[in-house]
């Protein structure tokens, strides 16, 4: 047995100690979460409707099995499993037991089950996943209609026509092929690219991370704050503390805040603010010659 399947198999072990609830306790757990006047009571309640609702992950699972042994998707089935998770949590956060389109059920107490409501959570957040896992996008709904074109090939076999196909999922000639193409998709994911072309590593070895600072722009900048840090050094000491305040500081008061620090009106910070920027301005630009280009333009849209 694999070590995915030990895992697997020790997860069902561990959420079978969970017992089940009733749909009287599922509704008396929402109003409590509904509520929200006591913290502890409402995590008390989320943590009880999620613990008692774990084993309907793994029931939503079975609808992906599927997908799971495409080449095209790099996600395992304890991955799955934690999204899935992730969208029973947020259903139980949310779930209204008395919620009811009807308004006569609802004024009756008649709700829904919580089963109904977290299945689709928990489905659509699976489908997200597997999604993100592609290299090639498909988009969402066609998931749903390759589990209805899985069921009709289990009623009617594999070589069910296109056009009993086309009949009961309701599309058009080219949507089916697209369906179709996009369900036998064996895209090869660009980290099999990297290990083929590369001796270890991946593909995050060689793609540049967009949520990484540029250093040249990091060093800019730090440049930049040393030359206005040294500039604003002629400045009165009222006036090069408000500046620090405004432009250094990472949670930037408003000319309120100001106004009570100082004891003077948020019209006067205004106006220190502004002179000391009209100052820097004139400093600036006595100095244009010597100061390097690329400074240059940070220091105006600075002061700008």
């Amino acid at each position: 047995m694999s070590q995915a399947r030990d895992t697997y198999e020790r997860y069902l072990e561990d959420i079978a100690s969970h017992p089940r609830i009733t749909p009287e306790r599922e509704a008396e757990l929402s109003a409590i979460i509904m509520a929200a006047a006591d913290p502890q009571a409402v995590e008390a309640a989320t943590d009880e409707l999620i613990h008692a609702n774990l084993r309907l992950v793994v029931h939503c699972l079975k609808d992906f099995d599927k997908f799971l042994s495409s080449p095209a998707v790099r996600i395992t089935r304890m991955d799955l499993i934690a999204e899935g998770n992730i969208g029973l949590m947020k259903a139980a956060q949310r779930f209204n037991a008395t919620f009811s389109k009807d308004d006569e059920k609802a004024s009756r107490g008649s709700g829904i089950r919580f089963s109904t409501y977290a299945c689709k959570c928990i489905k659509s957040r699976m489908r997200r996943a597997l999604k993100l896992a592609r290299f090639i996008h498909i988009p969402e709904h066609h998931f749903g209609y390759w589990s209805e074109m899985e069921a009709l090939r289990h009623e009617h076999g594999e070589t069910v026509s296109d056009k009993v196909l086309r009949n009961e999922l309701d599309v058009s000639d080219e949507v089916l092929g697209l369906l179709k193409q996009s369900s036998q998709s064996g895209i090869c994911m660009l980290e099999d690219l990297a290990a083929q072309e590369t001796d270890g590593g991946g593909w995050h070895d060689f793609i540049p991370n967009e949520a990484v600072p540029c250093p040249a722009d990091e060093t800019g900048r730090n440049d930049l704050r040393a030359f206005l840090v040294d500039e604003m050094k002629t400045l009165p000491p009222r006036t090069r503390n408000m500046l620090s305040l405004m432009y250094f500081n990472e949670h930037a008061p408003t000319l309120r805040e100001l106004s009570h620090k100082y004891g003077i009106s948020s019209e006067r910070c205004r106006q220190v603010c502004a002179q000391g920027l009209q100052r820097l301005r004139r400093q600036m630009s006595s100095r244009r010659e010597r100061i390097e280009p690329d400074l240059l333009a940070g220091l105006e849209a600075f002061a700008a």
